[in-house]
């Protein structure tokens, strides 16, 4: 069991990635040098957006249950975390940036993403002293500062919003996919 919890981890990333990209193709009004992730969401064909997000934060809590057991307690309540906000960010759909009206819905969607990137570069920093070797704490060590430097980045620099936020997420969801990987080795 703990394998396929643990496959659940190696496979929400590059789905998520997937689907966003799809989503760059496919929906004619959206930017994706420009326009945040959650923004697909909006309007008609937003349900593909809302239910990656619900889908790869299920994965993401089974695969917590197993990082929980093998790689460590706090790794696996924080990845926990990070799933349940993935789950709530497609609940709460984001508001258009720029803002010009701000609903209760986009505003809870703001709070939850400060929380799942908070709890990402948490759990990397934590899963560095796991089975320490120079290299996995190097790692670690580096997913846990990018991915909070690129989402600050992405929320400051407007012209490149889109080009950050995707570089965060392709950063911290490959690092909890190479996480699940090497946890199937031990």
């Amino acid at each position: 069991m703990a394998r396929f919890l643990l496959w659940c981890g190696v496979v929400a990333g590059p789905l998520f990635v997937a689907v966003f990209l799809i989503n760059d193709l496919i929906r004619p009004d959206y930017d994706p040098v420009r326009d945040f992730v959650s923004e697909a969401a909006i309007g008609p064909g937003g349900r593909l957006q809302i239910a990656s997000f619900l889908i790869t934060g299920a994965l993401m809590v089974a695969f917590s249950v197993a990082v929980g057991r093998v790689v460590s307690r706090w790794t696996g309540r924080l990845l926990a975390v990070f799933g349940v906000g993935l789950m709530l960010a497609g609940v709460f759909v984001s508001d258009p940036v720029p803002h010009t009206v701000r609903t209760s819905h986009g505003t809870i969607h703001d709070l939850v993403s400060l929380i799942v990137f908070a709890a990402l570069a948490a759990a990397a920093f934590v899963a560095a002293r796991w089975r320490p070797a120079p290299v996995w704490t190097w790692y670690c060590r580096a997913v846990g500062v990018a991915v909070p430097v690129l989402f600050i980045l992405a929320g400051g620099i407007e012209s490149a919003t889109g080009v950050f936020q995707r570089l965060t997420i392709a950063i911290g969801w490959t690092w909890a996919a190479v996480l699940g990987l090497r946890a199937l080795r031990t």
